[in-house]
C-alpha cells in the first residue's frame, strides 16, 4: 500500500505543479480517469472557459445527475450525503441552490458559551496556568463543537458560509500575549452564522465592534496617547479593500477613529453592558479632528463622545466611506475571494471576467451577498466541466466529509490539525493559503491512513447499512455508479468502474451480488470495504 500510495502522490505532484490547463488534461489523460461525459473541452489543450454568470440549464451533454448534484453540494457543505444528493435530485437546479441558502442552521450553543472566568490579574503562576489550561480546554471543546455543527448540518450552505467567514474575517485562540477566550469567539461564529448571507457592509460594521476582533488585533489596546494601527491596517488590507487602495495615512487616521472600544471578557473587570459584550471607553477615544480616505471626520466635543454617537458618527461613518469610496475595490477583492472558495483557488487560475460580473452584481445589490452567491452557484460558469473536480479537499472537507458519508466521528477536530487546518486558529490573520499547500509529502499519507482507519471501523452492520442507502443497491453495476457519484467529484471511467464492480463480487459475475447481499452479508461487508479503501485512496478522492 505504501508503495502505491508514494507512486499517485508523485502523480498527484505532478499534477499540481501544472496549470488549470494542463492540470485537466493530466486527469483526463490518466488511465482509468475519465472526462465527464468525455467531455471534449475536458481532455482538451485549447481550454477556455466561455462561460459565465448565465444560468446553467441541463442537457443531453450535461445533465443534471448524480455527479453534477454531488458538485453542488461538495461546494456548499462539507461532502454531501446520499440522501442530500437524493433530495435535491428531484429539484431543478435553481430550486436546489434556493433550498440551500433559505435552509436555516440554528445549532445549540456550546457549554462553553457562557463560561465566565476571571483575568489573570494578580494571579501567582501556578493560579495563572491552571486559569491558562482552562481557556485552553475550553477552546478545545469549541473546536469539537463546531466540527460537530459542520458535520451535522442541515441541506443548508449557512455552515459552510460560517466556515469561510471565519476563514477570512480571521480571530485564532492565542494572539501574541493576549487570549482570545471560548465566549468570544463562539459569538463571533454566531454573528457569520446569523449574518454571513445578509450585507456585508454591516457585517464590516458588526466585526469592527466584535469582541474576539477586539481582543485578537488589539483593539482594546488602541487608546488615544498610543494609537494600535492592527485592525485599521487589516480591516483595509484583509478584511474589505485590498493593498493599493489606501495609504499609511489612512491606516493612521482609521486607528484614530477606532480608538476607545473595549469588550468585557472577564467578571473581574468592568462590564457596562454585560459580560462578553463590547462597550465604549470615552477616556481613551480620541475627539480630534481626523482625515480618512479624503473625508473629514471632525472634532467632537465631551458631550458628544458617547457610546450611542461615536459608533453612529464614527465608526459607522468610516465603514460608509470605505464602501463609498471604494466601492469597486471592496466588490472586486470579496468577489475574488468568494470564487476562489466556491470554484477554483488556484491564485493563478482565477475568471477575472466573471469577478467582475460577480462585483458589479455586489455593487447593483447594495452589498447584500445572497444575490451574488446564487448567481455565482446556479451559472453556467459554476457548473462548467472545467470546474467540477478541480478543488483540493480543505483538511475540514475531509475529514468531516469521511464523517458525513462513512460515519467515523472520532476526533474531527484533532485529526483535522494533522493535516494542518485548526478550527478558530488560522496560522496567520490572512488566513490559510489553501491550493497546494493543504496536500504535502507529509499529509497525503496521513489522509490516507485516517480514510482507511474510518473504514476499517465500520461494522458489518455499519456497512450494511451504508449499502442500503443507495436506490437499487442488489444491482452491483447500478450500486457502483451511485457510489462514485457520492464519493468521488467526477463519473467512473469504465474500467474504474469494472474494476470496483469486480471487487464488490470477489472476481466473480456482477449477477452474483444479489446473493452475496442476500446470503453472505459478512461477504458483501468486507468487499464494500474492499471498494472504499479502493476508492479512497485513489488521487482524485483528495478533490472535491
Amino acid at each position: 500500500m505504501l508503495s502505491v500510495l508514494v507512486k499517485e502522490f508523485a502523480f498527484f505532484l505532478e499534477v499540481l505543479t501544472m496549470d488549470r490547463r494542463s492540470f485537466l488534461t493530466a486527469w483526463a489523460q490518466r488511465p482509468g480517469i475519465t472526462a465527464y461525459n468525455h467531455s471534449p473541452a475536458f481532455g482538451s489543450h485549447e481550454r477556455t472557459l466561455s462561460t459565465g454568470l448565465e444560468p446553467w440549464v441541463p442537457s443531453v451533454a450535461e445533465p443534471w445527475d448524480a455527479v453534477r448534484q454531488g458538485h453542488l453540494l461538495r461546494r456548499t457543505m462539507m461532502l454531501p450525503k446520499w440522501t442530500e444528493i437524493d433530495t435535491i435530485s428531484s429539484l431543478t437546479p435553481s430550486a436546489a441552490v434556493d433550498l440551500l441558502l433559505n435552509t436555516a442552521s440554528d445549532p445549540a450553543p456550546p457549554s462553553q458559551a457562557n463560561h465566565e472566568t476571571t483575568s489573570l490579574k494578580g494571579l501567582d503562576s501556578p493560579l495563572a496556568n491552571a486559569l491558562k489550561a482552562t481557556w485552553a480546554s475550553d477552546d478545545a471543546e469549541l473546536k469539537d463543537w463546531f466540527a460537530n455543527v459542520l458535520l451535522n448540518s442541515p441541506l443548508s450552505i449557512i455552515e459552510k458560509m460560517t466556515f469561510f467567514w471565519s476563514g477570512h474575517f480571521t480571530s485564532q485562540f492565542v494572539a501574541d500575549e493576549s487570549y482570545v477566550i471560548a465566549p468570544l469567539l463562539y459569538r463571533q461564529n454566531q454573528l457569520f452564522r446569523n449574518n454571513g448571507l445578509s450585507n456585508f457592509q454591516s457585517l464590516a460594521f458588526d466585526v469592527t465592534l466584535d469582541g474576539a476582533m477586539l481582543v485578537y488585533l488589539g483593539g482594546i489596546l488602541n487608546t488615544k496617547s498610543r494609537a494600535n494601527e492592527n485592525y485599521a491596517r487589516e480591516l483595509m488590507e484583509l478584511f474589505t479593500m485590498g493593498l493599493g487602495n489606501y495609504s499609511e495615512g489612512d491606516v493612521k487616521e482609521a486607528a484614530r477613529i477606532l480608538t476607545g472600544w473595549r469588550v468585557a471578557q472577564f467578571s473581574d473587570e468592568a462590564t457596562p453592558n454585560g459580560i462578553f459584550n463590547t462597550y465604549f471607553s470615552p477616556a481613551d477615544h480620541d475627539e480630534g479632528n481626523k482625515t480618512y480616505l479624503g473625508v473629514s471626520f471632525s472634532a467632537i466635543v465631551d458631550a458628544d463622545n458617547t457610546e450611542f454617537l461615536v459608533k453612529k458618527n464614527e465608526i459607522q461613518k468610516l465603514i460608509d466611506t470605505i464602501f463609498t469610496y471604494r466601492k469597486q475595490a471592496v466588490a472586486t477583492f470579496i468577489c475574488r475571494k468568494i470564487y476562489k472558495f466556491f470554484v477554483y483557488s488556484n491564485p493563478e487560475g482565477t475568471d477575472e471576467t466573471v469577478i467582475a460580473a460577480m462585483a458589479q452584481l455586489f455593487m447593483d445589490n447594495n452589498f447584500e451577498i445572497k444575490p451574488v452567491i446564487s448567481a455565482l452557484l446556479k451559472s453556467a460558469h459554476f457548473f462548467d466541466n472545467a470546474n467540477i473536480g478541480c478543488q483540493i479537499k480543505t483538511p475540514a472537507e475531509y475529514i468531516i466529509g469521511i464523517a458525513r458519508q462513512l460515519g467515523y466521528k472520532t476526533s474531527m477536530a484533532a485529526n483535522m490539525t494533522t493535516i494542518l487546518q485548526e478550527l478558530f486558529n488560522p496560522p496567520n490573520v490572512s488566513g490559510w493559503t489553501g491550493w497546494h499547500d493543504w496536500i504535502t509529502t507529509n499529509t497525503y499519507p496521513v489522509r490516507s491512513t485516517v480514510v482507511t482507519t474510518a473504514i476499517g471501523a465500520m461494522t458489518d452492520q455499519n456497512v450494511l447499512d451504508f449499502i442500503g442507502q443507495f436506490p437499487n443497491n442488489d444491482d452491483a453495476n447500478k450500486l457502483i455508479t451511485s457510489l462514485g457519484a457520492l464519493m468521488l467529484p467526477r463519473k467512473l471511467a469504465q474500467a474504474r468502474h469494472d474494476d470496483l464492480v469486480s471487487r464488490l463480487v470477489s472476481g466473480g459475475k456482477d449477477y452474483e451480488w444479489p446473493s452475496i447481499l442476500s446470503t453472505s452479508p459478512s461477504t458483501a461487508a468486507r468487499n464494500m470495504r474492499d471498494v472504499l479503501t479502493t476508492i479512497c485512496n485513489l488521487p482524485d478522492y483528495q478533490l472535491c
